[in-house]
């Protein structure tokens, strides 16, 4: 029991959150800030005022940050998101708290099974095997994430919106020109 509790705690760390990581275009000192980027944010998360106020979840990726969650009201969320604007490195920042109570352990859960079913569809995917595509799943949104062609745009989102659980697919895309894909 006390292992299914751990278990359970480490999936809920995760929240729901992973890459399909086999090929990343940034260079070693851009993933090292944008790291910091999401340490900072976990801070912040973690501290006065917003401790037990706000449950958030962030990426960043070349200082663009893509933050998601709950926060228990506007005004809250509002303070959250320009203490996280004024962090070194952050470019544009992309707000998708939804002012409602937090998730539960089971909702959080339930995140990480579906991200877990769309990352491994997405590896499943011939045509998408050597790409890099950041999953995060926020109350059943997927957000999806990295640089990839239209085509590839395309087949991803299709595929997530095609998982079990799955209420919607949110691209956060940068598009690159399409180039040859293996057949599946």
């Amino acid at each position: 029991m006390r292992l299914h509790l751990v278990f359970l705690i480490v999936l809920a760390t995760l929240s729901g959150c992973s890459a399909i990581y086999t090929k990343d275009t940034r260079s070693s000192s851009i993933e090292w800030n944008d790291s910091k980027v999401v340490i900072g944010i976990a801070g912040i998360v973690n501290k006065a005022p917003f401790k037990g106020q706000i449950r958030a979840n962030a990426v960043s990726y070349e200082g663009n940050v893509l933050i998601v969650g709950q926060a228990v009201n506007d005004e809250i969320r509002q303070q959250f998101i320009a203490k996280v604007k004024k962090l070194n490195n952050v470019g544009q920042v992309f707000d998708k708290l939804r002012v409602r109570p937090l998730l539960t352990l089971q909702e959080i859960s339930k995140d990480t099974w579906i991200t877990t079913k769309v990352k491994s569809s997405l590896i499943a995917s011939k045509k998408l095997n050597d790409i890099y595509i950041q999953v995060l799943t926020e109350d059943g949104e997927v957000f999806l994430m990295g640089y990839v062609s239209n085509q590839q745009a395309d087949m991803a989102t299709e595929i997530a919106r095609n998982i079990s659980g799955v209420k919607r697919v949110i691209k956060g895309f940068n598009y690159v020109e399409d180039s040859a894909t293996s057949e599946d």
